[in-house]
């Protein structure tokens, strides 16, 4: 819009006002003309005469040059006051302008602000539905009003298992290093790998036995995978640690890993619970404990209730996502209102500049009109100046009495430019004070709609139906009819 206005008060006559009058040499037009010498040559002839009335042809000359140079001044003066003076009369298609771009920058708010509203419906939508889902879930699980226990990482379950092998396998390091034909290091990798199974099975089935959690008719399929797993860990903690426990004393007793398995499996086939050493009791407690902490860690690493932590951490999220969206969004709407309120002013401001800068060019402020005087007496005085050296010469050399008129000075006539029209004035101010107006009025418009679109923006208990109205303050806009645990439809928000 700033070009435009800028074409509205372009002209192609205008002249800069640093290059209005041009500037008058003396001297070097003294000397162009080599009045001294033309004036030595005449005067040793007596020339002009004494009786001559008139200005002989070199003092036309001079009088010539710098009447030129005048003219140009004085042209350049003239474009300029009607180039300004046309300025003030477009004053009334500028104001015509800003008030086509003020409605404009208004509507085009006006449509991001519509944008913005179409874009929030998703979130919002997400924030009830999870919120809903949430409350259905509870109701049909039967569970109390109370939170889910937050889900454990992956990194956190794997963290966690790993510090469990850790500590079984260091423990069990010493027990499987005898006759193990690496020694110590072969003890600790038998260790590693017997901890590793153990540790990552039990904390995938104590992760199923919190099935058993399950209530009502319609879980009792699920309740019974609970069940089922708790069974399975029970026969793997015992069965598999009692393993470990029957393979060490076979180690005592041969000196071939491969056949203490197979002689592992017979003796715990026959005698489950019948070992040979103290070592191999405390292996089997050690290992049936670390079994027991990591069905707990698998247990324990999401709420009780399986699918409770996913559903209310689908609530957080929705909730997260619908205020990142809003702060997005309502800075997103900032930056439009920022880009029309800025655009306006700065309409604003070129249209005062341009009246401002006419006015005072035509009325006598500013450098167009202050420098037509001096310029005018620049011209008389050069044209003195450079007669005076001519005459000067002149005289120097002759023997009669010089023209009478070699006296008297000489001026241009006096020039005088059209009178400014003070109803152009007065009407550009006008427009100029209405166009300034009518920027005010519309960026109170637009930020009276941003305000408006910023506090109509749903808080998150609006939306989940929660909200409770505190005494001393005014509700959320849009919930004055609303009660607690009520929603409204989006046809009624919106």
């Amino acid at each position: 819009m700033i070009d435009r206005l800028k074409e509205i008060f372009r002209s192609d006559e205008f002249v800069s006002s640093s290059s209005v009058f041009p500037n008058i040499d003396q001297e070097r037009l003294a000397k162009e003309l080599e009045l001294s010498a033309a004036g030595r040559e005449r005067g040793g002839n007596n020339q002009p005469e004494s009786s001559a009335g008139k200005l002989d042809h070199l003092e036309l000359k001079a009088i010539s040059r710098v009447e030129e140079l005048r003219r140009k001044g004085l042209e350049n003066y003239e474009t300029n006051r009607r180039v300004y003076s046309e300025r003030l009369n477009n004053a009334v298609s500028a104001r015509m302008l800003v008030e086509t771009e003020a409605n404009d920058a208004k509507a085009r708010f006006a449509e991001e602000v519509t944008k913005w509203r179409a874009l929030m419906v998703s979130p919002r939508e997400r924030v009830q539905e999870a919120f809903q889902w949430r409350t259905r879930f509870r109701e049909l699980n039967g569970l109390d009003l109370r939170p889910a226990k937050p889900a454990a990482g992956w990194a956190n379950i794997i963290g966690l298992g790993l510090l469990m092998v850790i500590l079984e396998s260091a423990g069990n390091a010493y027990l499987f290093a005898q006759n193990n034909p690496l020694g110590f290091l072969g003890g600790l990798i038998a260790a590693i790998l017997v901890s590793f199974g153990n540790v990552s099975m039990s904390t995938i089935m104590g992760m199923g036995v919190r099935y058993i959690n399950m209530s009502g008719f319609r879980n009792l399929l699920k309740k019974s995978v609970g069940l089922l797993f708790a069974l399975a860990w029970t026969i793997f903690a015992l069965g598999y640690n009692a393993a470990v426990a029957h393979f060490r004393d076979a180690v005592e007793t041969t000196l071939e890993w491969r056949q203490a398995g197979e002689a592992a499996i017979e003796t715990l086939l026959s005698n489950p619970v019948g070992l040979n050493t103290m070592e191999s009791y405390v292996l089997f407690l050690l290992g049936f404990f670390i079994s027991i902490v990591s069905l707990l860690k698998g247990y324990h690493s999401s709420d009780p209730h399986p699918g409770y932590s996913k559903v209310a951490q689908d609530v957080i999220d929705a909730r997260d996502e619908y205020v990142d969206y809003l702060e997005e969004s309502i800075e997103t709407l900032a930056l439009h209102r920022d880009e029309a309120v800025d655009a306006l002013h700065q309409a604003r401001e070129e249209v005062e500049r341009q009246v401002r800068d006419s006015v005072d060019a035509l009325y006598g402020h500013k450098a167009l009109h202050s420098n037509l005087a001096p310029f005018l007496s620049q011209c008389d005085i050069a044209v003195s100046y450079l007669l005076s050296v001519y005459r000067d010469a002149n005289k120097s050399t002759r023997d009669d009495e010089p023209p009478a008129y070699f006296n008297d000075d000489f001026s241009f006539e006096e020039f005088t430019s059209e009178v400014a029209d003070d109803a152009h004035r007065a009407n550009a101010e006008k427009q100029a004070r209405e166009a300034s107006e009518m920027v005010e009025a519309s960026v109170k418009d637009i930020f009276d709609v941003f305000h408006a679109a910023v506090t109509d923006h749903y808080e998150i208990d609006e939306l989940e139906g929660t909200y409770i109205e505190r005494p001393n303050r005014k509700p959320p806009l849009g919930s004055s009819e609303k009660t607690n645990g009520s929603n409204e439809t989006e046809d009624q928000k919106v």
